[in-house]
């Protein structure tokens, strides 16, 4: 099995294998109980810098159009549909079968229904290219949120944390706090740190809803590809 993921920062999924971010980690590590190896140790997980996504997106001998979808969609919902069909492509790619796609973006809201719209638009583009091992992972609103639960609130009681603001410039800002908390600039470098010392493991955050969203459809991919039920 192999695992392509994308999406946004630096911090985040990274740019590239090199200069892989802490989600991409992250990610293998869920899976790894499941698999029973790590496939980036494996050299099994590709990190698909965004850029080339928003390349293949724009395609249109690659992406092409699809009824009326995409139209029916706002700017911002729309690029997320297109993401998704893009990182679908490169997952069907034949030489790495079967494959495993994960798109990740911040939601950058604290409403639920911006949450739900730019899920949705993930699954959607992944369906419109009948690609079916594909798990869209939106955090709400923002990834620190995730990343406090782990290293500050001890996994508990952390759903507040997404209703609080995804823009970094608010007096309550999340990335603000990650940074007090950690006394020290959250890098890609950093947090890797912290996930290979083993402080932050996503299946320890049970009470947020944009996390337990994505550890279902990872499940119901994983039980789909590896033949066998996922507690």
């Amino acid at each position: 099995m192999y695992l392509v993921v994308s999406g946004e920062g630096e911090t985040d999924i990274g740019k590239s294998n090199e200069a892989i971010g802490p989600l991409s980690k992250l990610i293998d590590k869920y899976i790894e109980p499941h698999s029973g190896f790590s496939l980036l140790e494996a050299e099994m997980l590709e990190v698909v810098h965004e850029s080339e996504i928003t390349r293949i997106s724009k395609d249109k001998t690659i992406i092409k159009n699809r009824s009326r979808v995409g139209k029916k969609q706002g700017q911002e919902t729309r690029e997320f549909y297109r993401a998704a069909r893009a990182l679908a492509h490169v997952a069907s790619n034949p030489e790495r079968q079967p494959s495993l796609a994960v798109l990740f973006h911040d939601s950058d809201s604290n409403k639920w229904p911006d949450y739900q719209s730019k899920r949705q638009s993930m699954i959607t583009g992944l369906e419109a290219q009948g690609f079916k091992n594909g798990v869209p992972f939106v955090a709400q609103p923002k990834s620190e949120a995730w990343l406090l639960c782990a290293l500050k609130y001890g996994y508990q009681h952390c759903a507040p944390l997404e209703e609080r603001s995804g823009n970094d410039d608010s007096p309550k800002s999340l990335k603000a706090e990650l940074e007090t908390h950690l006394d020290e600039p959250a890098t890609r470098v950093k947090l890797n740190d912290l996930i290979d010392e083993g402080k932050i493991d996503l299946a320890q955050i049970t009470d947020m809803k944009s996390m337990t969203d994505f550890q279902e459809s990872m499940k119901e991919v994983l039980e789909r590809m590896l033949g066998k039920p996922i507690e």
